[in-house]
């Protein structure tokens, strides 16, 4: 895989690289709920990234234990467009803005 500013060339072609921030309130996070448990095994399964075409490279959520008002999850998402990664979280609502590797961005500094 070639890395250039943000894009990533594959097999299948060039993928951008993504920053999706998701925030919900504590009181309403899904790890609470046993359905909620299993709707996030099933959005993050392997097979259902697969499906979506994108590649999650990293994932990070404050919750179960983050006792403040909202939990926020950030997922750093290679995809080929940012309506492929809006598809993929499907009702969830999540703030979805192209990024780059800071070091990359160092580089033309």
């Amino acid at each position: 895989m070639k890395q250039s500013l943000g894009v990533y060339s594959h097999e299948g072609g060039d993928l951008l690289l993504f920053e999706a921030t998701h925030t919900h309130p504590a009181t309403m996070c899904p790890l609470l709920k046993p359905e909620g448990k299993t709707m996030i095994k099933q959005l993050f399964s392997d097979e259902n990234v697969k499906k979506a075409g994108i590649k999650i490279a990293a994932a990070y959520m404050s919750c179960p234990k983050d006792t403040a008002v909202d939990h926020k999850g950030f997922f750093t998402i290679e995809a080929e467009n940012q309506a492929a990664i809006t598809r993929f979280f499907g009702p969830m609502t999540v703030e979805v803005r192209p990024v780059q590797p800071l070091s990359e961005i160092a580089k033309t500094l």
